[in-house]
């Protein structure tokens, strides 16, 4: 049985009002859970991040996750949105082999 290994490249990044702590953990969740969904056939999916293992020491167990698989001129993209309050952070990555 093969196995592939992909790495997650952030495009862009829209940040309002996140910390740099929290900016740093939720591109963390981020790239963990686009490797997940990645071998699923879900194009959107939704997510407390109450429910990932760090999230409460990392200090952004409060933020939701929206996520969505987008083909853009060809390309598969993920597109990701944080939310907890006034704090947002949306997120468009790709994957590599």
């Amino acid at each position: 049985m093969s196995k592939l290994f992909y790495k997650a490249m952030i495009e862009d990044i829209q940040n309002e009002k996140c910390t740099d702590a929290e900016l740093e953990a939720l591109v963390g969740a981020f790239e963990h859970t686009v490797k997940r969904m990645v071998t699923t056939l879900a194009r959107k999916a939704w997510y407390a991040l109450e429910d990932f293992a760090t999230s409460k020491q990392n200090g952004i167990d409060r933020f939701t996750l929206m996520i969505e698989r987008k083909n853009v001129l060809g390309q598969e993209q993920w597109h990701g949105t944080f939310e907890y309050g006034s704090k947002n952070l949306k997120i468009i990555g790709t994957l590599e082999k």
